[in-house]
């Protein structure tokens, strides 16, 4: 009886800790997922010498114009440059639809776009992520504008775009 007791206690005590660290599990996946698929997409356009165009988006339709990354991305090369993926453009990476997580970019870049020499032009774009445990455990990517990726623990979000 004694023993059903401590183990009892040991799993009401231990269950919020689990969802926790599971949580925080699920955010290091999806930021790493997504900043590795941009540096990806960087070192192709370097690679193939063309622009590589990453965006939210399914292969079958192409890029969307939301600044909703959580359905999905896609990275392909951008061979007549419009930023739009025509049948014959090489379809790169497929990014897959994240669970319980918010993935947003900001509203001037829906689509990142890198040139052969790797820079990635227009203003610095950033994409934030938030999931259940709200702002405190968000997290930002930073794409500046000569293509350097980098992580944020998003200190300066806009707490519009990670509710409580």
């Amino acid at each position: 009886m004694v023993t059903v007791a401590i183990a009892g206690i040991l799993l009401v005590t231990g269950a919020p800790a689990l969802q926790n660290f599971s949580r925080l599990q699920q955010m290091k996946a999806a930021v790493n997922t997504l900043q590795n698929d941009l540096m990806m997409s960087r070192s192709s356009a370097v690679h193939l010498n063309t622009r590589v165009v990453a965006c939210p988006g399914t292969p079958g339709a192409g890029c969307s114009d939301s600044t909703d990354w959580s359905g999905g991305w896609i990275v392909f090369a951008d061979n007549n440059a419009d930023r739009q993926r025509q049948a014959g453009e090489n379809l790169i990476r497929r990014g897959q639809q994240t669970e319980q997580m918010l993935i947003l970019s900001n509203a001037g870049r829906t689509r990142i776009r890198f040139l052969p020499d790797g820079s990635a032009p227009g203003s610095n774009s950033s994409i934030t992520f938030c999931g259940p445990g709200g702002p405190a455990q968000a997290r930002k990517l930073v794409i500046s504008n000569v293509g350097r990726i980098r992580r944020d623990a998003a200190p300066t979000l806009d707490l519009s775009l990670c509710p409580t």
